[in-house]
């Protein structure tokens, strides 16, 4: 089955869009389960060079991903590769991080960009698995559609954030202290803490969304809820509603979002023949019959 989502993203009242988004299938290895990797970076604001930091840190992530899954298991080898499982795929994705983190931080260097930087938030869906990780306050919300229950899985890593898990502050005084846009750790941060993995369960018509600060900053989880939850609403409308709603409430910063509705997992796997190939056996993908 198709994979159904729908992006937007908005300058906004700021004079460019310093958020950048990728929605990319990932073959891991051939007859291996496709996965979905989303993703979204918000350039720190304040600083110069966002839009590019951003950019270029999701290329990062997606170098990093598609070599240690798919240009590593297949390089010199003529057996089947072992099947990609979550556990692997959060290595993965840790690495693909950590290395985004230091091609971020010699780039700004390098360029002599000052303390330019990146929020990111990443999902990667294997089957009706998601693996997620977050560095910033770009955050994603989980919607249970049979429970119609809403969860912030992302952690927001501002100063505010870490007074709140502190419980130094309330959710309500968060909202509005001085420093929920101060960021506590980023792409090109030159110390990130462990990185940190999140594991969902999707269930058919789970909605996973990810968004930049200009719509989580701006919008309640009471009023994300009320959207995601409407009984005939549809993804174009959620998403356009999310961005109205945010700039009523006063955002002015880039709106970006991912809206990814979560199918029915389906797939039809590719059956193993054996070959003989100049008096060598090797293995051989074919479609099944069935």
């Amino acid at each position: 089955m198709p994979p159904k989502y729908i992006v937007r993203s908005e300058t906004n009242q700021r004079s460019n869009n310093e958020d950048s988004f990728q929605i990319l299938p990932l073959i891991p290895a051939s007859a291996q389960t496709p996965i979905f990797v989303l993703s979204i970076a918000d350039g720190m604001g304040g600083y110069a060079h966002g839009e590019q930091v951003s950019r270029e840190a999701l290329k990062k992530v997606t170098i990093a991903l598609f070599e240690e899954l798919t240009i590593e298991p297949s390089l010199n080898c003529i057996d089947v590769v072992s099947p990609l499982d979550a556990n692997k795929l959060s290595q993965a994705l840790s690495d693909a991080i950590e290395q985004a983190n230091a091609f971020v931080g010699r780039m700004v260097e390098i360029n002599k960009w000052g303390k330019a930087g990146t929020t990111i938030v990443v999902a990667a869906i294997l089957e009706n698995t998601a693996i997620v990780t977050n560095f910033g306050d770009s955050a994603l919300f989980h919607y249970q559609a049979n429970q119609r229950k809403l969860t912030q899985v992302t952690e927001d890593h501002t100063v505010a954030g870490a007074l709140l898990r502190s419980e130094m502050i309330t959710p309500e005084m968060a909202r509005h202290h001085e420093g929920r846009s101060q960021l506590e750790f980023y792409l090109g941060c030159p110390h990130l803490p462990q990185i940190p993995i999140y594991q969902l369960q999707l269930q058919p018509d789970d909605l996973l969304l990810l968004c930049s600060d200009g719509i989580s900053g701006s919008l309640l989880p009471e009023q994300i809820t009320d959207i995601l939850a409407e009984p005939f609403g549809d993804l174009e409308n959620m998403a356009d509603q999310l961005i109205a709603d945010s700039i009523s409430a006063g955002a002015t910063d880039n709106q970006t979002l991912i809206l990814w509705q979560h199918q029915k997992y389906f797939f039809q796997p590719l059956a193993a023949a054996k070959t003989v190939i100049q008096g060598r056996e090797t293995t051989k993908q074919m479609l099944s019959d069935s």
